[in-house]
C-alpha cells in the first residue's frame, strides 16, 4: 500500500512539472521590469497600454528621475531593471557617455523627427513635459488676486508663503525649472532672480508633482510644477488654473532606454518599437503631453505648442552638479523634510562612487 502511494505521489509530481513547467516559464518570459519616472497615474496607464497591445506585463517602479539616476549609479553594470521608461536628459546623456544603454535603432521609431532620438538608438524620447505656473481658482477668488503674467509678478510681496516649488536636489522637473531661469535672465541675474523668488516661496517639494495636489487642494496659492499630472486634476474636478507666463516654459524630453545586460532584449525592442508607434503618441497626448510623432496633439495645449524659453540642454547636463549644489547652500532651510531626506541619500551614494 506505501509503495503504491509513492508511485502515485512520484506520477503526479512529474505530471504537474511536465504541464506546469511551460507555463510558468511562458508567464515569466512575457514580463519585464522598468523604472518609471511618469507619475504614478501615468505609469499605470502606460504600463496597461503595453500589456494590453503586447501582452508584455510591465512591472514598473515608481521612481523620480533623481531616484532612478541614484540606482542605475548604484546597480551599474548588473542592473535591477531591464527598461527605464521616462528619465530626463541629462540622466539619458550621462547614462549614454557611461555605457549603460543597449544600442537600439528602432524601426518603430522612423519618420520621427531626429530631435526625439539619439543618433546611436542608445535612448528616445516620449514626447516633452514642461512645467508650468498653477493656480487654486477658488482661493485666488477668495483674495482677490489674478493669476500672475509674469514670472516677475511672483516677487510681489503678496504671494509671500503662497508659492510651492518642487527641488532641484529630488526632482527633475525642479531641476528643469531651475536652469530654465539661469539661462532666461542669464546665471547671475538668474540666480538673483531666484533668492528673490524664495523669500515668498512655503517650501521645496520632493516631487516635480507635488505642487499640482498641493494648489489643487488649496493649501497654498500658487505653484511651479509638472504639466503631467494638471489635466487629470482638472478632470477629478480640483479648482486648479494653469498658465504658461509670457516669458514662456522649459520643457525636457521623456526619455527611455533598454539597460544593458537585460536577459530579455527582445522584449524590450518590442516594447520600444510600440513606444514609437502612432497609438501611443495619441496616447501620451491624451494625458497631456506633446507627443513625438507628428500629428498627434496635446489635449492639455492643444494644437499650437506653447511659448517655451530658449534652452540649452547640453549646457544644463554639464552643469547640473554645480547648480544644485549652489541651490544646496542657498535654498536647503525651505526643503521638505522629506525631500531632504532623499536628496541626503543621492548626494551620500555620489560622494562613495
Amino acid at each position: 500500500m506505501i509503495m503504491r502511494y509513492k508511485i502515485f505521489f512520484t506520477v503526479l509530481i512529474a505530471a504537474l512539472v511536465t504541464f506546469t513547467s511551460p507555463i510558468t516559464s511562458v508567464w515569466a518570459s512575457d514580463s519585464i521590469s522598468a523604472y518609471m519616472g511618469f507619475s504614478r497615474e501615468v505609469n499605470e496607464a502606460l504600463a496597461k497600454q503595453i500589456q494590453d497591445k503586447l501582452g508584455i506585463e510591465v512591472k514598473n517602479i515608481t521612481l523620480s528621475w533623481g531616484e532612478i539616476w541614484a540606482r542605475l549609479k548604484t546597480e551599474a553594470p548588473r542592473f535591477n531593471a531591464d527598461m527605464v521608461l521616462s528619465f530626463g536628459a541629462a540622466e539619458a546623456i550621462n547614462g549614454a557617455q557611461k555605457g549603460y544603454y543597449e544600442l537600439y535603432q528602432s524601426p518603430g521609431w522612423d519618420g520621427i523627427d531626429s530631435a526625439f532620438k539619439s543618433a546611436d538608438g542608445s535612448y528616445h524620447a516620449l514626447g516633452t513635459f514642461s512645467f508650468l505656473l498653477l493656480g487654486n481658482t477658488k482661493k485666488l477668488a477668495e483674495m482677490g488676486y489674478e493669476m500672475p503674467k509674469s514670472y516677475k509678478d511672483l516677487l510681489d510681496p503678496k504671494w509671500k508663503g503662497q508659492i510651492v516649488i518642487p527641488s532641484p536636489r529630488t526632482s527633475g522637473t525642479a531641476f528643469m525649472i531651475n536652469y530654465s531661469f539661469l539661462q532666461l535672465y542669464g546665471e547671475k541675474d538668474g540666480w538673483d532672480y531666484l533668492t528673490k523668488l524664495n523669500e515668498n516661496v512655503a517650501f521645496y517639494t520632493k516631487s516635480g508633482n507635488a505642487p499640482t495636489d498641493l494648489v489643487g487642494r488649496g493649501e497654498y496659492l500658487l505653484g511651479l510644477g509638472a504639466d503631467e499630472n494638471v489635466l487629470k486634476r482638472i478632470k477629478d474636478g480640483y479648482p486648479l488654473v494653469w498658465s504658461v507666463p509670457e516669458e514662456g516654459i522649459g520643457y525636457e524630453g521623456n526619455y527611455c532606454t533598454i539597460l544593458k545586460g537585460t536577459q530579455k532584449l527582445e522584449l524590450c525592442k518590442k516594447i520600444m518599437d510600440y513606444l514609437g508607434s502612432e497609438e501611443i503618441s495619441h496616447f501620451l497626448g491624451s494625458m497631456g503631453y506633446i507627443p513625438p510623432r507628428a500629428g498627434s496633439s496635446s489635449a492639455l495645449y492643444g494644437e499650437v505648442q506653447p511659448k517655451f524659453i530658449k534652452l540649452d540642454h547640453a549646457w544644463a547636463v554639464k552643469n547640473k552638479k554645480a547648480i544644485v549644489m549652489k541651490w544646496k547652500s542657498k535654498f536647503l532651510m525651505k526643503e521638505t523634510e522629506k525631500a531632504r531626506k532623499v536628496g541626503d541619500e543621492k548626494e551620500k551614494k555620489a560622494d562613495q562612487e
